[in-house]
């Protein structure tokens, strides 16, 4: 009965930490542009949908508007590339990462 008591206290206070850190800020490295991989330490590295990536940090066209021109669409090329070191955000207990930018 004592120890079911104390694990139950336990478990809760593991929760209030948990629940006091909602996601894990971290660094990686682009390891791979074409399929883009990011290396966050010796054992891990996340691919594909594990990486949610903002357009800013890719080639994209972005349409601008210039005074005495009119709208024209411009060509950004601002993809990540291998070496590049970043900012990964990764929400608690998901196994998805947030690039934010280049570190």
């Amino acid at each position: 009965m004592d120890n079911v008591w104390i694990e139950n206290m336990r478990q809760i206070s593991m929760q209030a930490v948990e629940a006091g850190r909602p996601c894990d800020v971290m660094q990686g490295t682009v390891v791979s542009a074409i399929p883009l991989a990011v290396q966050i330490d010796q054992k891990t590295t996340v691919t594909g949908n594990q990486l949610l990536v903002p357009q800013y940090l890719t080639d994209h066209a972005q349409q601008m508007s210039i005074p005495g021109v009119g709208i024209v669409s411009a060509a950004i090329k601002n993809a990540l590339k291998a070496g590049d070191t970043v900012i990964l955000v990764q929400k608690r207990g998901a196994q998805q990462y947030l690039v934010v930018d280049r570190y």
